[in-house]
């Protein structure tokens, strides 16, 4: 029978590499998956802790029929925990840190692994972080904590030292391509390149939310390249959308931008191809990869926590300036 979740295809080959570890009593007790946006680091953390926790594990991860697959399936494994960032802010707090650094202390009441989840730890204020420190110099016995980032670099130093760090990377394209078209895509090899790589991110652009996001965006990039409008009006338009989305989408098309000055071809959607197009020469190619950088810092930064419009209107008047020179 299949894991309880598969392992994203593509990322078979960093999954086979963590079980011969585990094989072989070598498996970090701190491991930090980093990646880009929609690689598969949420999927993956689930299979590995699923595959982990498994009596009967095979090649593919977990068996699926086994006791300690029946209370995976049924949200009530003893020796499991998951912890999501919550609240307006949505981030992982100190209250919720603590309870888990006491619960990985205790024994594995099954005599395998402790194994805890920490999705998004980015997202971690700084209490939650210190609280954290001690338990990841000294887990308890068999306690294993999964964390995962997109942002990995806004992690503190201290954290990210007392982690193995493991970039999961794009291994089989045909793999990531054969999904997505499962998943009803009907061009996934141009959602691929205009997510940036990311099939869980390909998948996420279709849904109808991004599309009337994506819009939004459009326009706000055209009129503020080509001047139509004040920076306060284009950032206002914004300010319901997610920072991390606005960021990385910018930062996508800068390097469209970019491609398109050097005179190479783009992958990406007619209307996004179009704006593109219209606004590339306001720029030049230095120019591009300047903003480029500049989307990418604020992108890793804890200014991404902050809100959309606030992060924005630094950027863009910038932006107008560099239009302007």
């Amino acid at each position: 029978m299949t894991a309880l979740t598969p392992c994203p295809p593509w990322l078979l080959q960093d999954g086979a590499a963590l079980m011969s570890r585990s094989r072989e009593g070598r498996l970090p007790h701190a491991i930090l998956l980093g990646g880009i946006q929609g690689i598969g680091k949420r999927a993956f953390s689930q299979w590995l802790a699923e595959s982990l926790l498994c009596r009967n594990r095979g090649e593919s991860g977990a068996c699926g029929q086994c006791e300690s697959c029946m209370q995976l399936l049924a949200g009530a494994h003893p020796d499991f925990r998951k912890l999501l960032p919550e609240g307006a802010n949505a981030a992982i707090k100190v209250d919720p840190i603590r309870e888990l650094v006491e619960w990985l202390q205790l024994t594995a009441s099954q005599g395998s692994y402790r194994i805890a989840v920490l999705e998004q730890a980015d997202s971690m204020n700084r209490n939650a972080a210190n609280s954290l420190l001690k338990t990841l110099e000294e887990p308890g016995d068999h306690a294993v904590m999964i964390l995962s980032a997109t942002r990995t670099g806004a992690l503190p130093a201290t954290i990210r030292s007392r982690c193995q760090t493991i970039t999961l990377k794009m291994h089989d394209r045909a793999a990531a391509l054969d999904w997505l078209k499962q998943q009803s895509l009907e061009d996934p090899e141009t959602a691929l390149l205009e997510a940036g790589g990311g099939p869980y991110a390909a998948l996420a652009m279709q849904d109808k939310d991004y599309l009337a996001a994506r819009e939004l965006l459009l326009k706000a990039w055209h009129d503020l390249f080509l001047h139509k409008g004040s920076i306060g009006r284009i950032s206002d338009s914004l300010a319901d959308l997610d920072t991390s989305l606005c960021l990385a989408t910018f930062s996508r098309w800068t390097l469209l931008a970019a491609r398109q000055g050097a005179r190479l071809p783009i992958e990406a959607s007619p209307a996004v191809k179009d704006v593109i197009s219209e606004t590339q020469g306001r720029l030049s190619n230095e120019q591009w990869f300047t903003l480029h950088e500049r989307l990418l810092q604020l992108h890793r930064s804890d200014s991404a926590s902050f809100k959309t419009q606030a992060v924005l209107e630094g950027m863009f008047a910038d932006t107008r300036i560099m239009t302007n020179s």
